[in-house]
């Protein structure tokens, strides 16, 4: 604190025919209130009543002035001594001030509030664990029912709509040049298209609602959960809560027998003297299956799938499970495996992260400001070499910026972009990485945009405890005309090749506990294929074999 300095204050005034001046000294800056300090001097010299009014005026403007002089004195003086001070100082001096700006000033002071964001996981954390388990999961499984049944009133409405817009729509063509015209016909359509956009409208205003409210009352019941489950046993909630959920009619299935699911497994030793093991899973799935889940009633009870457990009970651990979609350059989910992807999102509710589309959004914005960043760098590049910036953007231009040259969210092959989910049967991070077909072609090396993006998602996976990763074989999820046997055995032997090498790099990134790795192939390959294939991985990495101490006796 800076000591305070005296200034002496004077005021004149007349009683009668006398004139009076009062001269005080006056502590600058005043502790007190002008009021209190005029009361206190009316008192002291015996002053007139009727003065008393003037002299707080007057005194209010002499200690705002004098004030105001102080600390502009003072900071001069602190400015002078900084730029005479050396860089110790400064940085001494600079830390003083943050700390007294945070000691006095509620803006700046750190918020040590807890926050319900973080109360919420903790408790969640805590109950999944805990004997309250199966009673979370029956409310997750009310709230999807109520989520599976709007959504299949909403595709009931769009097959109404479309049969009923198909119908008008040949009655119009059946009927031209007699009852209709070409602007009748396309008045129609466009009738139609808006029809069906304000359906759409309306359905995904609903299912936003629904599963906005579906938000609230989880964490409502996550406390009531929590309080009725203190002392160890089942209270009025949880059994309301199973109550609720065993009413629910199961909805009518067909019965298919599931394909066995061609798997292997194998364990690895990586490193030369501090060796890390590993486990390599070659599976044959379609990935979309790996976030699917199905909850299935087993003697009238609800029984969720024990992969659906695990991602629940790790969904705030150090051991979260990954998956690497290859999806194109445009950040949304309307086409292809994206939509696919959505609609899998939209099967429940996700109470513990934003919604698809919002975070689609965020990553929107941010690949506007990287997009913005590359274009300075290729711009300054292209200065300092000389050359003219237009010949040597264009060919970057399709996947970053518009047709008028505006910058567009459009990301480049190698790109990658993270989603968080806690609603999927066994995936909690998604990597959607940007490919072309490319990565189709027979002759890619390790340097692909594709592959160096993989290196990049498992040091991203180390950082972030993120202990089971899933990826293509083939950097594709189907199968293709061109990819032939001899196309699979050579893209397979690239990918685990590169794969090795990145895993022994975990040791440098600072992953030294095992990982599951799961390598994905598209669904229906033939088995010769898959044993092909799995003949291959222990080839390229080092097996972990057991030894036989059995003691053989001589004869």
């Amino acid at each position: 604190m800076l000591d305070p300095i005296e200034k002496t204050f004077q005021f004149n005034f007349k009683t009668k025919k006398l004139l009076s001046k009062l001269t005080v000294p006056i502590q600058i800056p005043l502790d007190i209130s002008t009021r209190e300090f005029v009361g206190r001097l009316v008192h002291a010299h015996n002053l007139p009543c009727f003065v008393e009014e003037d002299i707080t005026s007057q005194l209010d403007k002499f200690v705002e002035e004098e004030t105001e002089k102080f600390h502009d004195q003072n900071a001069d003086e602190a400015i002078q001594k900084l730029q005479t001070a050396g860089h110790d100082d400064i940085g001494n001096t600079a830390e003083k001030w943050a700390k007294a700006f945070q000691q006095e000033c509620v803006a700046y002071a750190p918020d040590n509030r807890p926050k319900p964001d973080a109360q919420f996981a903790e408790l969640y954390h805590k109950l999944i664990h805990s004997a309250a388990l199966e009673t979370l999961f029956h409310l997750e499984h009310t709230y999807a029912i109520a989520v599976e049944d709007l959504l299949m009133q909403r595709d009931n409405a769009r097959v109404k709509l479309q049969a009923r817009q198909e119908d008008e729509m040949k009655r119009a063509v059946q009927n031209l040049d007699i009852t209709h015209n070409d602007r009748h016909v396309n008045a129609l359509a466009a009738q139609h298209f808006d029809t069906t956009q304000r359906e759409e409208a309306k359905w995904e205003s609903e299912l936003r609602n629904l599963q906005d409210s579906q938000r609230v009352e989880f964490r409502d019941w996550i406390q009531k959960i929590h309080d009725d489950t203190r002392h160890g046993k089942d209270g009025p909630i949880s059994q309301r809560i199973r109550a609720m959920s065993d009413s629910h009619p199961v909805a009518p299935q067909e019965e298919t027998v599931e394909q066995p699911r061609m798997e292997e497994s194998f364990t690895i030793h990586l490193g030369a003297q501090m060796k890390t093991m590993h486990n390599l899973r070659l599976m044959s799935v379609d990935v979309l299956e790996l976030c699917r889940h199905k909850p299935s009633r087993l003697g009238g009870i609800l029984r969720p799938q024990p992969q659906r457990l695990q991602t629940a009970m790790s969904l705030y651990s150090n051991s979260l499970s990954g998956l690497v979609l290859m999806v194109d350059d445009r950040i949304n989910s309307y086409t292809g495996i994206k939509r696919d992807f959505a609609s899998v999102c939209q099967q429940s509710t996700d109470f513990h992260f934003p919604d698809l589309e919002t975070q689609l959004r965020v990553i929107q914005q941010h690949a506007l400001q990287a997009n913005a960043k590359r274009r300075a760098k290729k711009i300054e590049k292209t200065s300092n070499d000389g050359e003219s910036s237009s010949g040597s953007s264009g060919s970057e231009r399709g996947s970053k910026y518009s047709d008028d040259g505006e910058l567009s969210s459009n990301l480049k092959p190698g790109d990658f972009y993270i989603t968080r989910h806690s609603n999927l049967s066994e995936v909690h991070v998604l990597f959607h990485l940007v490919s072309n077909d490319s990565a189709r072609a027979m002759d890619i090396n390790s340097r692909h945009p594709s592959i160096l993006a993989l290196r990049n998602i498992l040091k991203c996976a180390v950082q972030f405890d993120i202990h089971s990763i899933t990826l293509p074989l083939f950097l594709v999820y189907e199968m293709y005309e061109e990819m032939t046997i001899q196309w699979c055995l050579k893209r397979a032997e690239l990918i685990f090749k590169c794969i090795k090498g990145f895993m022994m790099e975990m040791a440098t990134w600072g992953g030294n506990e095992t990982r599951t790795v799961q390598f994905v192939v598209p669904k229906g390959i033939s088995e010769d294929l898959f044993s092909q294939l799995s003949a291959m991985l222990p080839n390229i990495f080092r097996m972990s074999r057991t030894l036989d101490l059995t003691v053989t006796q001589r004869k």
